[in-house]
Order: C-alpha cells, then sequence, then structure tokens
C-alpha cells in the first residue's frame, strides 16, 4: 500500500486518519471542501502547517490528483461527481458518523459507519462520556487496517468495529499535544 486519498478531510478524523497513515509511510493526498466556515479553516490551516512539513502529505484539486490511489477515503457531503472518475486498487469508502437508512439503497460507494469518538475538539462536558467513545486516534487506526485488510467486503454498509488500546492517560497527553501544536485555535475555542 503506497498511496491514499481523503475527499473532504476538513474534519479533525480526516486530518488524524491522514496523520495515521503517514505514519504506516502512506502518501496521502487531500481535498478540502470548498464551503468552509472560519472556524474549519483556521483550524485546518493549523493542522496543515504541522501535516505539511511531511513529504508524504499534499493538498490537491482534482485535477491535481492521480488517476489510481490504493485506498480513498471520502468524507464530504459534496456531490458524488467529483469523485466519479477516480480508482481505488484496495477500496473506495464513504466515511460517515451514523447510519442513513434512506441512502443504502441507492448508493454506489461502500459506506463505513464510524463509532462515537472523542478528541481535542470535545469540550471538557462531553468527555465524560468516554466510555461509550473511542479516542479519535483508535478509530483512524482500525479503520486503516479494516480497509487493506485482504477479505472481501460484500456489504455495502459496514459498522466499524473499534478496539480501545489508547486509554486515558495517552489521550490526555496526545490531546494535550495537538492543543500544542495548534494553540490559536484551541486558545480561541476555550474563550
Amino acid at each position: 500500500m503506497e498511496t491514499g486519498l481523503i475527499i473532504g478531510a476538513d474534519e479533525f478524523f480526516g486530518l488524524a486518519l491522514c496523520e495515521y497513515m503517514m505514519k504506516e509511510g502512506i502518501h496521502v493526498d487531500i481535498t478540502c471542501p470548498h464551503n468552509q466556515t472560519e472556524e474549519k479553516k483556521r483550524l485546518l490551516e493549523e493542522r496543515m502547517m504541522w501535516l505539511g512539513r511531511n513529504d508524504l502529505f499534499r493538498v490537491i484539486d482534482f485535477q491535481d490528483g492521480k488517476d489510481t490511489y490504493d485506498l480513498i477515503f471520502i468524507q464530504s457531503e459534496e456531490p458524488d461527481k467529483r469523485y466519479e472518475g477516480l480508482k481505488a486498487a484496495h477500496g473506495m469508502y464513504r466515511v460517515l458518523y451514523e447510519k442513513n437508512e434512506d441512502e443504502s439503497s441507492n448508493q454506489k460507494v461502500p459506506a463505513i459507519i464510524l463509532p462515537r469518538m472523542f478528541g481535542p475538539w470535545t469540550l471538557d462536558k462531553e468527555r465524560t462520556k468516554r466510555d461509550e467513545a473511542f479516542f479519535v486516534e483508535d478509530v483512524a487506526r482500525d479503520l486503516f487496517k479494516w480497509a487493506s485488510g485482504s477479505e472481501q467486503r460484500q456489504e455495502i454498509t459496514h459498522e466499524l468495529k473499534v478496539e480501545r488500546q489508547t486509554d486515558d492517560k495517552q489521550a490526555e497527553e496526545m490531546m494535550a499535544e495537538w492543543k500544542r501544536q495548534n494553540s490559536t485555535f484551541f486558545d480561541k475555542k476555550q474563550e
């Protein structure tokens, strides 16, 4: 596995998945939706300053991308036409935060439903629900492992099963580091 594309990597999970794939030695291209809020733009700019230091990372427009990637993850709600011509050697998957019953019958690209997550974007009061949520890094790792696995996936919708590997202390340390790296965004968020 050498290349990956994340379409719509403007959410914290898309960036965490990008970082995990780069740790695995994958060259990752990302696209970003054009209709972003100012808050998302600030977070994305700060995170990309850190990601952009890595030779395995590129922000692209579709015309600058490759014809074929090993894996493609679609996290964007944008129209399907943007990725119609793309090919994925090991799979193309839509990444969803919840199951949408209306969509499953007519979708062409398999969907992966992610479990509830927590990370630096969650407020302290939301962190009390950790027992029912997984750390974002664990979800990124298990999604990548599942998608790059060799077993055939026939289902059009798959609910990702995640194994908790990051304990609360490790999660706190990682979130503190993310906040240090992205201090201006998180300082403004606390106000």
